[in-house]
């Protein structure tokens, strides 16, 4: 298995570098025990045990790492999604953040993912949140997903509160997973027609 991901990586990575595009490396793991001595390689969002976190987004809504799509804005915790009633950056304020600062045990940080990078939420907000001894990281919801999932695989007790971005960009992964998805088409049709 670890074979076959390591060979289809290096053929993704020869065809990459022909495109142009710069391949993010996974994160290996030499193990310490004398007895095993192995490689690990760990995927963040398919561990089941890291709770949800979210694997896409798109104007319309987000794809958690269970499988499941929520449509339109989420509040998100590590074991639960909720659907959040606010259409805006605009909108957030001390009502739509209300139920973050009442939960038990307090959460050790909101990330809030404002849509599109530019989008701007009350200074009052921070500060009421604040006063209620919550941290709050305000960032653009493509780096607000990735600081969700990386403080909730760490174990952090921490929620996330996320608006669909208007606008989409393409980025070099997508490209990579696009040209995987194809490689693995085309594989499979060439095995259907030797048999």
């Amino acid at each position: 298995m670890l074979r076959q991901l390591i060979n289809s990586t290096a053929r993704v990575t020869c065809q990459s570098q022909r495109l142009g595009i710069q391949l993010l490396q996974p994160r290996c793991y030499q193990s310490t025990s004398i007895d095993e001595d192995k490689t690990t390689a760990t995927i963040l969002n398919q561990e089941t045990d890291s709770g949800l976190m979210v694997d896409a987004y798109s104007q319309a809504g987000f794809r958690l790492n269970n499988g499941m799509k929520v449509l339109g804005p989420i509040a998100i915790f590590p074991r639960s999604v909720l659907s959040w009633k606010v259409k805006s950056a605009e909108d957030i304020n001390e009502d739509s953040l209300s139920l973050f600062h009442m939960l038990e045990p307090k959460i050790d940080l909101l990330v809030i993912g404002v849509g599109d990078k530019g989008n701007k939420v009350d200074p009052r907000v921070v500060h009421y949140m604040k006063n209620k001894g919550i941290t709050l990281e305000i960032l653009p919801t493509e780096t607000a997903c990735t600081t969700f999932n990386f403080l909730n695989q760490e174990r952090r007790y921490v929620a996330g509160a996320f608006l669909p971005p208007i606008s989409l960009r393409i980025t070099d992964e997508d490209l990579v997973q696009s040209q995987r998805r194809r490689n693995k088409l085309f594989l499979s049709q060439d095995e259907d027609s030797v048999f």
